[in-house]
């Protein structure tokens, strides 16, 4: 078993090399130069590599900023009840921008995004492959960098939050959802507006309960603008640690070769643009792959804390991942060796959701303290210094004993 696991990669300097290319964001230049290097890296390691390049818009947060103003404005112009035209046609844009919110958080579809300028970026996929594979199992980690407000994630305030939730409800904070309520909630007034044009009524209406979803979607707003003037952060935990572990799992399967499934290694850009470089990956490979035998084991912040399987994921509805990856990952927790692992119940998008929603089977090993929160989440100290690599190693050991359970005829 040891010599099984030897490998070609010191995750130690992986990350460190990759953390020298500075504002690694969606699309910028050095998202760009980590791409290159890890091109020649998996070439390094055997893979039959190629990149994928595209163009996405990658500020979510100036897409979901416009879309929380204009939902503020269009309820405020239904205050104008005469002409009916007026709540009428407010009504419809904030129906329609309701949609756009709701497509561009579950990855289906984007409306209102696509308005925003588009730049480059690139997907770096290399293949182990095998004739006749009965699997294609894909391993996915994403190599950019997230942009971080100077208020919006504050580490004491977000743990909080995250140990609260874990203690009420076993469960960690949809922060997503409570902005589509308050949209849904300014479309109710605008049509009860429609019945109720004038009168006292109408005014509490107006002044309750407008206001506070008004007032919800107004700290929302201020909340993107925050991270849209914010700065982009070494991104060692989220996610080199991930991509260390994947070089990884790739250099020793590729000693150990697997007997039934081929093996794709999917290094992913703009995952911090709310997953866009998975999109485009299944926007061109998807309809070449089999969902009955297509497996994704995405690895997203294994750098600190207690290795976790993710059970389901989702910012508005959730959905139970895989079943026969959750089997697995349970199995192995219980009789391979792994009984410190835990379990989570993903309420922040990683690349796992895209092809949850597309009718695939993926999950998503993950990271966190005891509190369900990753330590230094989009901040400046998501440095190399504040990783436990033993945690990422551990990570990787889960993921490569469930490829190899997975390979079993």
């Amino acid at each position: 078993m040891e010599n099984r696991f030897e490998d070609e990669v010191d995750m130690t300097k992986e990350i460190e090399t990759l953390c020298s290319f500075e504002n690694r964001g969606p699309t910028k230049e050095g998202e760009r130069k980590a791409s290159e290097y890890l091109e020649k890296r998996m070439k390094e390691l055997g893979l039959d590599t190629h990149v994928q390049r595209f163009k996405v818009s990658p500020h979510y947060y100036w897409a979901y900023f416009i879309h929380a103003l204009l939902v503020i404005l269009a309820g405020v112009a239904t205050i104008w009840t005469r002409p009916i035209w007026i709540p009428i046609l407010s009504a419809c844009i904030i129906t329609f921008l309701i949609v756009s919110f709701w497509g561009d958080l579950t990855t289906r579809f984007h409306l209102v995004r696509n308005i925003i300028p588009k730049y480059p970026s690139q997907n770096i996929i290399g293949k182990i492959p095998k004739d006749n594979a009965k699997k294609n199992i894909i391993v996915s980690a994403h190599y950019d960098a997230a942009k971080a407000g100077s208020n919006v994630f504050d580490p004491d305030l977000d743990e909080k939050v995250t140990k609260f939730y874990k203690e009420k409800f076993d469960s960690t904070p949809n922060v997503m959802m409570p902005i589509l309520i308050c949209m849904f909630g300014v479309l109710v007034v605008a049509l009860i507006r429609l019945f109720i044009p004038s009168g006292k009524a109408m005014w509490i209406i107006t002044w309750v309960f407008q206001g506070i979803f008004s007032l919800g979607l107004l700290i929302a707003a201020l909340a993107f603008l925050d991270i849209g003037t914010g700065h982009y952060v070494p991104g060692a935990n989220d996610n080199l640690s991930g991509i260390s572990a994947a070089l990884s799992i790739a250099s020793r399967i590729k000693k150990n070769p697997l007997k039934n499934s081929e093996l794709t290694l999917l290094l992913v850009g703009c995952e911090e643009a709310i997953m866009m470089g998975m999109v485009e990956y299944f926007k061109k490979y998807g309809k070449e792959l089999d969902r009955d035998k297509t497996y994704i084991i995405n690895l997203e912040t294994i750098g600190n804390g207690i290795v976790r399987y993710g059970t389901s994921e989702g910012f508005v509805r959730v959905k139970p991942y895989s079943r026969e990856l959750i089997e697995i990952a349970s199995y192995l927790k219980e009789h391979g060796g792994f009984s410190e692992i835990g379990t989570y119940e993903v309420r922040l998008g990683t690349d796992a959701m895209v092809p949850l929603v597309r009718g695939f089977k993926p999950i998503t090993i993950i990271a966190t303290n005891e509190n369900y929160f990753v330590p230094h989440y989009h901040t400046l100290n998501d440095k190399l210094e504040n990783m436990d690599i033993r945690v990422t190693m551990r990570a990787r050991d889960l993921a490569l004993s469930m490829i190899y359970e997975l390979d079993r005829p």
